[in-house]
């Protein structure tokens, strides 16, 4: 069980399905790469986060509580979420520009297109 509620209990009924997966995803993905984090520590690196293999995965989902993910795209997104975690929990690093740099270098292939605008920065 998550620590982080499922779409169920935030949102009204009657919320369209497609919030409430990007909800659930968003949260199973949280849960597993903080799982990530702490078994790996900091051999969890944008290159070894590629290598991750179905039993990673399976394992970070049990150790967060959380159902193994089934689509590449929660996969991808546990992938930038525990980048961002390695990148923002550097010693002496900025976490404002270590966030910016962990979004636009996250591992995975890219799922933004390029011309996007994340806060005040386009993609290219």
């Amino acid at each position: 069980m998550t620590a982080l509620n499922t779409a169920k209990s935030v949102f009204p009924k009657g919320t369209p399905g497609a919030v409430c997966l990007a909800h659930n995803r968003l949260v199973k993905a949280i849960e597993m790469a903080m799982a990530i984090r702490i078994e790996f520590g900091d051999q969890a690196t944008p290159a070894m986060l590629e290598r991750l293999t179905e039993a990673d995965f399976a394992r970070a989902a049990n150790n967060a509580g959380v159902h193994a993910p089934n689509s590449d795209e929660t996969r991808d997104l546990v992938r930038l979420l525990a980048t961002v975690f390695d990148v923002a929990t550097r010693p002496g690093v900025e976490p404002k520009g270590a966030l910016l740099e962990a979004l636009i270098t996250g591992s995975g292939p890219r799922t933004v297109p390029p011309g996007t605008l994340i806060g005040l920065v386009r993609l290219v």
